[in-house]
């Protein structure tokens, strides 16, 4: 028999193994497919922190359904030892398109901090838009009665309620044509399908440096050192009713609801030194993201102005998901 003061002195390496976090690998779920913006994001972040934190950190993409297949699962499957690349479509768009998302992303999502921001690139087809001047082209849309056609990654994605945001705020007539993705509907661009797409720059440079498309606009506050000779939306003033308008892509680190505030705060303090890294902002820099940071209260509060903002763009545009 084990005794009494055997227990006693065993209790409180017990209780140190039950405090022990990470007691196990940690998991990020991307809810996109490999390869994009996110993914490339999701595994320079998850390599640093994990090192921080000394313990793997392993990327998990689980796409579908504009990013809703991967936000589900984290939700009912995650745990203290479970990370979600967050982003404008799961965390403020798709609460504004479904009312039974399945999840609420204040509740079930603790916030991290803010990762990296992305410009997004209005293109166009050039034989469709006759111009690289992007008021001549929307003075054109606006007297097209029967509309023009607009391409986005697919239904509730940013590039899609981007393009009705700017068609709303400057009156354009514009016909929304949802593609499974990002590739096919650059695809659809380059073939003349469509006239115009909004995506990140990081995947649009390419292929306006190659003369596939033009570039007609930018959605930052300002223009782009990669495209110093295209306009900020921003610049078209009252004409367009997008004086000093700018709108970016984002994504951030969260944690699920389960997860204990000490340790919250360790992953707090990972990410914003992986984040203030040199080496990491650079390779950042060069994939054509920002790096951002600053902590949850930043991150929570610009989640909470999106959800408002994208939630008007759906009300006025009466937008919905098929």
């Amino acid at each position: 028999m084990i005794g009494r003061r055997a227990l006693l002195a065993a209790l409180p390496l017990a209780a140190h193994a039950q405090e022990a976090w990470p007691a196990r690998d940690l998991r990020l779920i991307v809810p996109f497919p490999p390869g994009g913006t996110t993914d490339v994001v999701a595994r320079l972040l998850a390599a640093e922190i994990g090192r921080r934190i000394g313990r793997t950190m392993v990327v998990d993409n689980i796409a579908g359904a504009g990013s809703l297949v991967g936000a589900q699962r984290f939700v009912r499957e995650g745990n203290d030892h479970t990370l979600f690349l967050s982003q404008i479509a799961t965390n403020a768009i798709v609460p504004a398109l479904q009312r039974n998302a399945g999840y609420d992303p204040e509740r079930d999502f603790r916030p991290i901090t803010l990762a990296v921001t992305v410009p997004n690139v209005l293109m166009g087809n050039f034989l469709r838009v006759g111009t690289r001047d992007v008021r001549e082209y929307f003075r054109r849309v606006r007297a097209d009665t029967p509309g023009r056609p607009f391409g986005s990654a697919g239904n509730g994605t940013s590039t899609h309620l981007t393009g009705e945001l700017v068609s709303q705020l400057a009156g354009l007539r514009m016909q929304h044509i949802p593609f499974r993705g990002a590739a096919p509907a650059m695809t659809a661009l380059i073939a003349g399908d469509t006239d115009i797409l909004f995506d990140n720059l990081p995947t649009a440079l390419p292929q306006i440096q190659a003369g596939s498309v033009v570039a007609l606009a930018v959605t930052s506050g300002q223009r782009l050192a990669a495209l110093p000779d295209v306009p900020a939306l921003g610049e078209l003033g009252a004409e367009f009713g997008l004086a000093g308008w700018e709108s970016e892509a984002w994504f951030g680190l969260s944690a699920h609801s389960s997860i204990a505030d000490a340790h919250l705060a360790r992953l707090v303090a990972a990410a914003e030194g992986a984040l203030a890294d040199p080496a990491i902002r650079r390779q950042l820099a060069e994939r054509g993201t920002t790096p951002a940071g600053g902590g949850p209260a930043p991150y929570a509060a610009l989640i909470r102005s999106e959800v408002e903002r994208w939630g008007r763009v759906v009300r006025e545009g009466n937008i919905r998901v098929d």
